[in-house]
């Protein structure tokens, strides 16, 4: 025999300004009975005063409630300790306007031979990764997605129980929905390209968490949950949304089966572009609610014009290694070691000149040291994140280091000591790793949701001075750093970094540190070409990270390795693995020395111009991440004249203003973060 329970789907629904109801269900008596090894069969069916659509989706408001109505290859999953299987997965299919009906018995599912059974139910079907009676383990994405202007109902989760149902009779279950749902409806009185729109709060709002459908128990796991949660929003295959002035956009998010105390909600634009707004209302689990401001860019309570804050607006439980992150190769390159002023230049920094003592007199090697036109700050309001620092040492003594490129003395204007429009020849004080880490540490004091990553190397090419480098690195990183030094590890997550700077030193100096890293050590075995390597912590094992160091080419090639090819295999290595472990630092950056302002000179460690590369290969790189199909992880892109569309330079008595598209990679690389959804711990 069978036996059809009824499934009715009451949904409470509440708006900000108002109460809902309970929409009523009602359960039919079957009057059979049923016996051990019998199918347990069930007949879903929904009955509302007027015609529902035929589909998983919310229906109208009526008497504060939102009916929820199925369509066919929606699943559920049917959960009873006492039959056999225990577990079994129903697939709807649509059988009139009002009502769906699906058959238990094609699962195999079959009465036992208890007396009483206890039955729960959860949609959708995958979404459970697990179970312990009715306990099931689940979570909701911390990145969803909205494709023109649809929301995914499969994130919709509901839950019944029917617990002490006898043998054969009617399983009468009543779903429930569980997840704390916002409606989001935001204008825009002036065009703009929304690329995806952030909820956050002090609580969870995504990620794993367990429920316990019997006693309507919500569980969090702090370590695989977010207090952001990132919309995307596409058009097709367009990854953002563009809106004519006096558009709006209209969503809906699913969050945590829980109350969330305030919410603030953030809307990102492909220019970077962010406006905030914040409510304090607690939001209710199980409940539907409705977010909506008139005109986003007057009615925001924080504007944001730059790049400052743009991993605030990423999920907590996002993999480190699974977000984008823009670099700055040798990022303290942007002043010479000198200040000369020569008439006619049209700006001051033409005037920073780097000018080596060599044997016939001063040259003025700027065009092959310069690798970066704004300061560091300026590189971080920008969006930059990872900076590449070269710190030189002398002797066995711990001491502040200054940061150099090559034999080349870094000058830093911002430490004062020269006479700007000084007619006489000015060197000035150089930059030193003290000051620089304390330009990281005031920057994430202001915006303590970013995160910074250092990389360092030992830069002395007299050889001498490596006991005194691992000491001073470590004491300085201790000194200046301390609070903010994060732990590394191989599965580590934004939450982890955030407000922290991430060590990674390719010198293995934890014998200076009682035999501790302070965040990573990269092995580094190669030079100059592409290489497969591995990052190591404190105890943790190792991760696998693939570097792109091809940065001394000719006519564009080293070994009959192409940059262009380089670059791929740099992205093909991160693109689209699943391995969570898998890093990746893609040095863009390069020099050819077929193209030097500079000829003939080749005792540097760099012999052409940096700015003629970055035309090329940041370019390149950005037109690639730019593309609307380019939905994946490119790692960490390292880059010269990051942030900058255009670099200052001199050679001789003349200069040059070369577009390097800095601004444009660094725009791709942070917004491919909200092209595709990041891999997150949850």
């Amino acid at each position: 025999m069978r036996y059809r329970p009824i499934f009715r789907l009451p949904v409470l629904a509440l708006l900000l300004a108002g109460c809902g109801t309970d929409l009523t269900e009602t359960v039919r008596d079957s009057g059979n009975s049923g016996s051990g090894g019998d199918a347990v069969a069930c007949r879903f069916s929904i009955d509302n005063d007027e015609a529902p659509e035929t589909r998983t989706a919310y229906g109208p408001l009526r008497n504060g409630g939102y009916p929820i109505y199925w369509r066919n290859g929606d699943r559920v999953e049917i959960i009873c300790p006492q039959t056999t299987p225990q577990r079994a997965a129903v697939t709807v299919s649509v059988s009139g306007p009002t009502e769906s009906e699906a058959d238990l018995s094609d699962t195999g599912m079959a009465w036992g031979d208890s007396e009483r059974y206890d039955f729960y139910a959860f949609y959708p079907a995958g979404a459970v990764r697990a179970n312990s009676g009715s306990i099931v383990l689940t979570a909701v994405p911390s990145v969803q997605t909205c494709n023109n202007g649809e929301c995914n109902m499969q994130l919709a989760y509901m839950a019944a129980c029917s617990e002490g149902v006898e043998r054969g009779a009617e399983v009468p279950f009543a779903f429930r929905p569980l997840m704390t749902t916002v409606t989001v409806s935001v204008g825009f009185s002036e065009a703009a390209e929304v690329q995806k729109l952030v909820l956050s709060s002090d609580d969870p709002v995504a990620g794993a968490f367990t429920y316990d459908i019997a006693a309507d128990r919500c569980t969090t796991d702090p370590g695989k949950t977010s207090r952001v949660l990132a919309v995307h929003l596409t058009t097709g295959t367009t990854p953002y949304i563009r809106l004519d002035a006096g558009s709006k956009i209209v969503v809906t998010a699913f969050m945590l089966p829980q109350d969330i105390r305030g919410l603030t909600l953030t809307a990102v634009t492909t220019e970077g572009k962010t406006y905030a707004y914040t409510t304090p209302a607690t939001l209710r689990a199980g409940h539907r609610y409705t977010f909506t401001l008139g005109d986003m860019p007057s009615q925001a309570q924080r504007t944001g014009t730059d790049l400052s804050d743009w991993m605030a607006s990423l999920p907590d439980n996002a993999y480190l290694s699974q977000v984008s992150i823009p670099g700055s190769h040798d990022a303290c390159t942007m002043y010479g070691s000198h200040y000369e002023y020569t008439s006619g230049k049209p700006g001051e920094r033409y005037h920073f000149k780097w000018l080596q003592n060599i044997v016939f007199g001063y040259i003025n090697t700027t065009k092959m040291i310069k690798a970066q036109e704004l300061s560091i700050e300026e590189q971080l309001a920008a969006g930059v994140r990872m900076f590449d620092l070269r710190p030189s040492a002398s002797g066995s003594s711990v001491q502040d280091l200054p940061i150099q490129h090559g034999i080349a003395q870094l000058g830093d204007p911002s430490r004062g000591g020269y006479t700007p429009g000084g007619t006489d020849r000015q060197e000035l004080l150089p930059f030193m790793l003290s000051q620089v880490l304390d330009r990281f540490v005031r920057f994430l004091e202001a915006h303590p949701g970013e995160t910074v990553l250092v990389h360092m190397k030992y830069e002395n090419t007299s050889g001498t001075g490596k006991t005194g480098w691992d000491r001073s690195v470590v004491s300085l990183i201790r000194t200046h750093c301390e609070g903010r030094i994060a732990d590394f590890h191989p599965r580590m997550t934004l939450a982890d970094a955030r407000g922290k700077i991430l060590f990674v030193i390719r010198e293995d100096y934890k014998s200076s540190n009682d035999g501790q890293y302070l965040g990573a050590y990269l092995n580094w075995t190669h030079d100059k070409v592409v290489f497969d390597t591995t990052l190591s912590g404190n105890d943790v094992g190792q991760a696998p990270i693939r570097v792109n160091d091809l940065y001394n080419i000719k006519n564009g090639a080293s070994d009959g390795k192409t940059k262009y090819a380089a670059i791929e295999e740099c992205i093909d290595y991160t693109y689209n693995t699943t391995d969570v472990t898998r890093w990746c630092m893609n040095y863009v950056s390069c020099y050819d020395t077929a193209h030097c302002s500079v000829s003939g000179v080749n005792i540097f460690g760099a012999v052409g111009d940096y700015d003629y590369c970055a035309n090329l290969y940041n370019h390149y790189t950005a037109d690639r991440l730019n593309r609307s199909d380019f939905r994946g992880n490119v790692g960490i892109v390292l880059m010269d004249f990051a942030g900058a569309s255009h670099a200052t330079m001199t050679y001789g008595q003349t200069w040059s203003e070369m577009e390097v598209y800095g601004d444009d990679l660094v725009r791709a690389v942070v917004g491919n973060n909200n092209k595709w959804p990041i891999r997150c711990n949850e």
